[in-house]
């Protein structure tokens, strides 16, 4: 056993005494605050606005990951395909057919389109139009739909957004 004057106990007896309460205070405190999760960011449901507040980072990232779920509306979309008008005319006459878009879209080359598909199938398709210029989502052809939280990675080059990791 340690032999302790009575000066030395009080102090191995006050900062026990204070652990304990650092301790409880770790616990207890987080718990009295409000929750990141709960803490609601209202969708914008424009591709082009959410990325517009987004900073490039240097040169050792590759790419920065767009989560859609927070970028759309997730109580009324449940996924997203792109629609360029780069694609195989096949591609983009199967997606127009597909989704019931109408065949009359800009598809001129300076616009491209992130289509969103409704829970409610019987929902029409919207669309959120991209300007190419400024955010070119058409890097490839795109051949899926995803769910909406599968993310989207974006790479700063040449003062634009492009979809896809930087090479």
């Amino acid at each position: 056993m340690l032999n302790l004057s009575n000066t030395q106990r009080n102090w191995v007896v006050l900062a026990i005494a204070a652990w304990i309460v650092a301790l409880i205070g770790l616990i207890f405190i987080p718990q009295s605050r409000p929750e990141a999760a709960e803490v609601k960011i209202a969708p914008t449901n424009s591709l082009t606005t959410s990325l517009a507040g987004a900073r490039p980072n240097s040169g050792a990232v590759v790419a920065n990951l767009v989560n859609p779920a927070l970028v759309y509306d997730t109580n009324t979309y449940s996924a997203y395909t792109i629609l360029c008008p780069n694609e195989p005319p096949e591609l983009i006459n199967a997606k127009l057919e597909a989704f019931e878009l109408d065949p009359a879209l800009d598809l001129n080359g300076r616009y491209g389109y992130v289509l969103l598909l409704p829970h409610d199938v019987e929902a029409p398709v919207s669309l959120d139009q991209v300007a190419l210029n400024d955010i070119n989502i058409c890097t490839t052809p795109h051949t899926e739909t995803y769910p909406l939280d599968a993310g989207m990675p974006f790479f700063y080059s040449d003062g634009q957004w492009q979809l896809g990791i930087a090479q």
